[in-house]
């Protein structure tokens, strides 16, 4: 994406104009920190694509790490940016997914969406040491499904946001090594909606969740220069945990008859550790080829535990916890990338991104439809000045995978569990601006 460093100092002449381009960078960082829906693209409910540099080569971007969005993939690679830059990137989304079973076909309400973006600050301090401080959307899903579609009693809606502020400070040990550290302040919202089956050929009802919580954690980084155009990077970010608090609504037993009743409730999610490790190669100039590969510890998400602020009657019995079990695992996710340098202002980007699903045969649902994906990007840069634009494009094609299982709440297995065949694809477009000073 954006290289913006130069080898010679440019003079931008207008200050004018100079000074509206500023505010263009924080009207485009706003925009891209608004918290609209979000469309995962990795294993779980990952955001990965913070960057339009390493969208466009499958996000392999760990130990090439030369933009500002290395707040994210890697913020040892802060050392390598030689100016105070300010970034920021959108991505636009359109997700399809598709459910096929015995008795009829179901799609996701279909959407465009801005689901997310980012917003970079760098400023070298001195030769050895340099501040950064990012703010993105590491995670996020939203799936919207047909009231009367067959899963309705599994899932009609789910949104999950995330909003985190990572300042980071990245020092030069030796000319060839830099390690860094950066805090995790995370805010996440959630809501989520099904429907209720009643007694007595009743209408079906609605049962909604929404909440907020926040929660801290840390990441490092690691830069290592092996040998002259080989380059080894490595980064750690440690798990979130979270306590949303909110507001449960349900139907609930009245007199004779039911109403609709809404209690305070809480429920806790862990955000998974990942490790990213990879090596850059910048030997076949003008050709830079990157491989990356992620674990994530997705086993930290056992399951949807909600806790209403008293009992409540579920089944017709008397409970205190709706719990739906996850059991996910941890999973492993491989990234190829490569870009070419047509001229020193125009950059060519190419990826794929292969996406090994954390979610097991037994619990996956249709709320994170999540199997096995191939991720196929390409990309560019383009430098005027002290501006670099940057775009990328992904295609996400996710492998088929049947549901046969048996999903449940307390015990209790759903009235209509929705088994058949489900597939997700989805596109996405980066654009991104960045400035030097």
């Amino acid at each position: 994406m954006f290289s913006v460093r130069s080898a010679g100092r440019v003079m931008v002449k207008g200050a004018g104009w100079i000074c509206q381009a500023k505010y263009a960078l924080l009207a485009a960082a706003y925009f891209s920190l608004a918290g609209l829906p979000t469309h995962a693209w990795a294993a779980g409910f990952t955001v990965y694509s913070q960057g339009t540099a390493a969208m466009g080569q499958g996000n392999a971007f760990v130990a090439e790490a030369n933009d500002p969005s290395t707040i994210f993939y890697n913020p040892a690679g802060l050392n390598q940016l030689q100016r105070p830059e300010i970034y920021a990137m959108v991505l636009v989304s359109s997700p399809k997914r598709e459910f096929r079973g015995h008795t009829g076909h179901s799609s996701q309400t279909h959407q465009v969406f801005l689901p997310s973006g980012a917003f970079y600050l760098v400023y070298p301090v001195n030769s050895s040491v340099v501040l950064g401080f990012g703010a993105y959307a590491p995670f996020g899903q939203e799936s919207r499904w047909p009231d009367s579609w067959e899963g309705r009693y599994i899932t009609t809606y789910g949104n999950l946001k995330t909003y985190n502020l990572n300042p980071v400070i990245s020092v030069q040990l030796h000319p060839r090594l830099s390690i860094a550290l950066g805090l995790d302040a995370m805010l996440s919202t959630v809501r989520l909606k099904r429907k209720v089956a009643l007694p007595f050929n009743l209408p079906d009802g609605d049962s909604k969740l929404q909440g907020e919580g926040y929660g801290f954690g840390f990441n490092l980084g690691m830069l290592l220069e092996v040998m002259e155009g080989i380059k080894f990077g490595l980064s750690y970010r440690y798990q979130t945990d979270i306590t949303y608090e909110g507001d449960l609504e349900l139907p609930q037993p009245a007199g004779f008859g039911l109403m609709q009743v809404k209690l305070p409730a809480s429920a806790k999610l862990t955000f998974p550790p990942m490790v990213t490790m990879g090596l850059s190669v910048s030997r076949c100039q003008p050709f830079v080829f990157n491989f990356d590969v992620t674990w994530t510890g997705w086993s930290t998400f056992n399951a949807i535990d909600v806790r209403p602020s008293q009992p409540i009657i579920f089944n017709g019995v008397p409970t205190t916890a709706l719990v739906q079990p996850r059991d996910w695992h941890d999973a492993w996710t491989f990234r190829f990338g490569m870009n070419y340098r047509v001229t020193d202002r125009v950059k060519l980007r190419l990826g794929y991104t292969y996406d090994l699903s954390a979610i097991p045969n037994s619990t996956f649902d249709p709320q994170i439809i999540n199997a096995n994906q191939h991720i196929f990007t390409l990309g560019g840069d383009l430098k005027l000045n002290r501006f670099t634009l940057g775009l990328a494009y992904n295609y996400l094609l996710g492998e088929s995978r049947s549901k046969n299982n048996i999903i449940t709440t307390n015990g209790v297995p759903a009235p209509l569990q929705a088994n058949g065949s489900y597939q997700g694809t989805a596109q996405g477009l980066g654009l991104s601006l960045a400035y030097y000073f």
